[in-house]
């Protein structure tokens, strides 16, 4: 059976024809790799979270929270994870904003 694994911006994995293999790969990313925020993935945080109030503010109405910009945090480290990279770029927070 043949597994595919999408990924827009990366291409890590364009198949995987053993489920295991992919599974020992997460399991060492996850053991192994933890990313620390760049101080212009930080900025770029900041910018998508302030664009994103932004967006409600014209109607008056709040369309972010800091758990959208918290989510965004994870989601980029997650991405940087997977690149198995220990810094978070601004690559990643943009598959992130995606």
């Amino acid at each position: 059976m043949k597994y595919v694994l999408l990924c827009v911006n990366c291409s890590l994995f364009s198949s995987v024809k053993d489920m295991g293999i992919l599974r020992d790969y997460i399991a060492y990313a996850r053991e192994h790799i933890h990313p620390k925020l760049s101080e212009l993935a930080s900025q770029r945080l900041i910018q998508a979270y302030v664009d994103m109030r932004k967006v409600g503010s014209g109607r008056g109405h709040i369309t972010a929270y800091p758990r959208q910009l918290e989510s965004l945090i994870r989601l980029s480290e997650a991405h940087a994870k997977l690149r198995f990279s220990s810094v978070v770029q601004v690559v990643d927070v943009e598959e992130a904003c995606r």
